[in-house]
């Protein structure tokens, strides 16, 4: 996973200094996802309404609500990216795109709650619920260097 870090672009990391690292982790993973992985998919939706509730309550201090949503990309085709979730009001979510190349006033999304796939809360010690997807990838990524060749 070290090798994933620092394949991200300096340039990126620079623009957004404050992203943790597991956040830029999840956004190098789902960049290189074709298709979501269903179970995990339908684990998160099915505790979405847990992680909203949280959020519109307000978190413990230090921590933030990261979600992956099926977003339009410049092609205009839904890839799933991450966002760290700023405001969460009638069903409508307002965040800022993690890992894109954009400048920071330009990096703001605004969709709708159902395009939401996946969910994680960091916690500032680096500890993180939820992310059923990325922690889905990261198994899958593990049981894959175990089967290669030796």
């Amino acid at each position: 996973m070290l090798g994933i870090c620092l394949a991200w672009p300096l340039a990126a990391q620079a623009q957004q200094p404050e992203t943790a690292a597991p956040a830029v982790r999840l956004a190098v993973q789902l960049a290189g996802v074709d298709t979501l992985p269903p179970a995990p998919v339908k684990e998160a939706r099915r505790t979405l309404s847990q992680a909203r509730q949280r959020f519109t309550r307000g978190l413990a201090s230090g921590q933030l609500l990261y979600v992956t949503a099926t977003l339009l990309n410049d092609a205009a085709s839904r890839v799933p990216q991450l966002v760290q979730v700023q405001s969460w009001q009638d069903g409508r979510v307002m965040g800022r795109l993690v890992g894109s190349n954009l400048p920071d006033g330009n990096n703001k999304e605004e969709f709708d709650e159902a395009e939401i796939v996946d969910w994680m809360i960091l916690h500032p010690n680096g500890t993180e619920e939820g992310n059923h997807v990325g922690k889905f990838l990261d198994l899958e990524d593990r049981l894959g260097s175990l089967t290669g060749p030796r």
